[in-house]
């Protein structure tokens, strides 16, 4: 249990980390530069536990919207990258993180773009973050040197870009896409739920495959921001939340 406990406490502050800024701590006397992390004890955990990974993840996306006047309109596709740190507990139970780049986002229409004559009704939403999950895989006993897993967890991340991409109808002409990182939380969580297989290819190396579900539970838009630079009335607050199935695959290394 003390295995356990330990690895969850590490996991857990890396993935708090990204969501810090949005935390006030309490005024304290306490001086941090007086703790002594030598005497901090990871000795009690099993390196040999370890697993650490790649994958790419193509995957199909969309937002789900709340507001009077901004509505859903369409999937989009998209691509993430990004590395495994995966903690056995024993056979069948492990503790999975690491550290992803993806982009989600998904198409959208509200009354400035369907009154637009030289544009598309609907345009795209797209965005780009660093993303930590942290969660629990539960795997079947090896058959035939294929195991079979289901995993679910939380999901931090930080907003690197958000913008707005609209196309002319005019094939000639070409817009560019409009920032609206000043209207978008820098910051986010979500949950993800998964089912996957593992191919053990050598002693040290397993060949991964996996289909996600994964959901924004905070809203990424800033909806006083919207409010506050015109774009919306304060009528209703934008809320928009998005989604995606990823369909992932890659390489665990012991």
């Amino acid at each position: 249990m003390k295995k356990i406990k330990s690895i969850f406490i590490i996991l857990l502050i890396s993935h708090c980390l990204l969501n810090a800024q949005k935390i006030e701590f309490p005024k304290t006397n306490v001086d941090l530069s007086k703790i002594d992390v030598s005497k901090i004890d990871v000795s009690k955990l099993n390196l040999e536990n370890f697993s650490f990974g790649l994958k790419v993840s193509p995957s199909i996306n969309w937002v789900d919207v709340k507001h009077y006047d901004l509505n859903a309109g369409g999937a989009a596709l998209k691509f993430a990258i990004g590395g495994i740190a995966e903690y056995s507990i024993n056979n069948l139970i492990s503790v999975v993180s690491g550290v992803n780049y993806n982009g989600y986002g998904g198409y959208v229409f509200d009354n400035n773009s369907l009154n637009d004559l030289t544009t598309a009704d609907n345009y795209q939403l797209n965005y780009s973050q660093i993303e930590v999950p942290l969660g629990l895989k539960i795997k079947t006993p090896a058959l035939k040197k294929i195991s079979y897993y289901i995993q679910g967890g939380l999901t931090s991340g930080f907003v690197l870009t958000a913008n707005e991409k609209y196309k002319k109808l005019n094939s000639n002409l070409v817009n560019q896409p409009v920032d609206i990182l000043s209207l978008t939380n820098p910051a986010g969580y979500g949950f993800q739920v998964s089912v996957g297989t593992e191919l053990k290819i050598s002693k040290n190396v397993k060949f991964i495959t996996d289909i996600a579900y994964k959901r924004a539970l905070s809203n990424t838009a800033d909806a006083n921001a919207y409010i506050n630079n015109g774009r919306y009335t304060n009528q209703s607050l934008l809320e928009i939340y998005p989604g995606c199935m990823e369909f992932s695959f890659g390489f665990l290394f012991k």
